[in-house]
């Protein structure tokens, strides 16, 4: 990835105003995580039609490399919507959450 995090998130940020208000879309706190939800089902749709576990549309769309792509970038952009309107810095959940234990393992002689 090129852009750093925050960077991302802000054209990410701009690209949800707009779209809010192109669609006269008024976004509660719940609005954010239920919108979430409802793409990982899309992603997860898309998973399942790739690996042949689920059957296309009636028009036959998606089941593609890119139709999955697709259904991350939504799901993405959707969480650092989230992140954003819950003013979550996850960059330091993260660190506290998931890499610290690095350390932990390396010291351990496990990584």
């Amino acid at each position: 990835m090129s852009e750093t995090f925050k960077a991302l998130s802000e054209r990410i940020g701009k690209v949800g105003e707009l779209y809010a208000r192109a669609h006269n879309i008024e976004r509660s706190p719940d609005w954010y995580l239920l919108k979430l939800t409802e793409e990982l089902g899309e992603l997860t749709a898309e998973h399942l039609l790739i690996g042949g576990r689920a059957t296309p549309d009636g028009d036959g769309s998606g089941g593609t490399r890119e139709a999955l792509e697709n259904e991350a970038a939504d799901l993405f952009g959707q969480f650092v919507l989230y992140l954003r309107a819950n003013e979550i810095d996850i960059e330091a959940a993260i660190e506290r959450k998931w890499l610290r234990h690095l350390d932990h393992y390396t010291e351990a002689g496990d990584a």
